[in-house]
């Protein structure tokens, strides 16, 4: 045997030595005959998992990770960003709202004192002597008026229209109100009480004339919300969609003065997801109040620019 021969003895006998036995052999070869079937089904799993549109998340271990969260699968950003409150924008000047009627210029009636309530146009002709004339109220919505109190109704026919008259009878005098469809999205209510006749207050409806008598408002703005219409207009109040609205108050303690707004402390407070700054303009006597709804977002910057906008005039009375 040469040297090559027995090297090679040498290292089959050194192999034999440290191969398994018999029974070893069968365990090692059963082993991994199950790791491998475990593996296949683990991958058959998956398969069947994605087949029936689970979802499936991988993790790799050893790979880098996002910073960004994970998506639930089916989710949409543009889904998720609608269901935020819009932040409401600024547009410069503000446009008050028109009263469409009046009455006949009369001696014992003062010119119609205009308003707005919830989206209701209101306006008060006011007596200047009870003997023959009394307060007249006219109202102009969109909707069927709802009334709170129990009242008899007769129906009958105004301006061409079939209407309804309301009668509650108190002291001193009772109370009428007229009111019917004017036309398509539009009712008007005649409020007055028995100094005039049935037939006078009849006639009052028809003597109305189409008009338009701004509403003034409390003070007038410099800058207003985007896209939200004016809901309310009174002697204290402006108030657009509802949400926003701006009020001349009372004077009263500021609950943590943080701010400045035109020289007057102020104080910026967000509760709930409302947010609410009140001015203390001292030369008034009052808080000027901002509150912006839950339903609505506004910078603090943007509305501290608001409330630099907003001057009181002399008609304004705090409520």
């Amino acid at each position: 045997m040469d040297e090559l021969d027995r090297l090679l003895a040498d290292a089959l006998h050194d192999a034999a030595s440290r191969a398994p036995s018999d029974a070893g052999l069968l365990g090692t070869v059963r082993e991994r005959s199950r790791r491998y079937r475990r593996r296949q089904a683990a991958a058959l799993g998956a398969v069947a998992v994605l087949a029936a549109g689970i979802p499936f998340v991988v993790v790799l271990a050893a790979g880098p990770r996002s910073s960004a969260p994970l998506e639930p699968v089916g989710s949409s950003p543009v889904a998720s960003a609608s269901a935020r409150p819009a932040s409401l924008q600024l547009v410069a000047g503000y446009t008050a709202p028109v009263f469409p009627y009046t009455l006949p210029a009369s001696a014992g009636l003062k010119a119609p004192a205009t308003s707005m309530r919830d989206g209701n146009l209101i306006a008060l002709f006011e007596a200047t002597e009870q003997k023959h004339h009394a307060d007249i109220t006219v109202t102009v919505s969109t909707r069927k008026p709802a009334f709170s109190t129990a009242a008899a109704e007769t129906p009958i026919r105004v301006r061409g229209h079939a209407g309804f008259l309301r009668t509650v009878d108190v002291q001193p005098a009772r109370q009428y109100t007229l009111y019917w469809p004017e036309s398509a999205g539009r009712w008007i209510q005649l409020a007055t009480d028995d100094t005039y006749t049935i037939g006078q207050v009849v006639g009052l409806a028809a003597a109305l004339s189409p008009a338009s008598i701004a509403v003034p408002p409390p003070f007038t703005l410099d800058l207003a919300p985007a896209g939200l219409p004016v809901d309310t207009v009174t002697d204290s109040t402006v108030s657009f969609g509802g949400d926003f609205r701006t009020v001349l108050r009372k004077r009263r303690p500021l609950s943590n003065p943080d701010r400045t707004v035109g020289g007057y402390r102020a104080s910026l407070v967000h509760s709930s997801g409302r947010v609410t700054l009140d001015v203390d303009v001292t030369d008034w006597n009052a808080t000027l109040e901002i509150t912006v709804g839950a339903g609505r977002t506004i910078t603090d910057a943007d509305l501290l620019r608001y409330a630099a906008g907003v001057h009181i005039l002399n008609r304004s009375n705090p409520s």
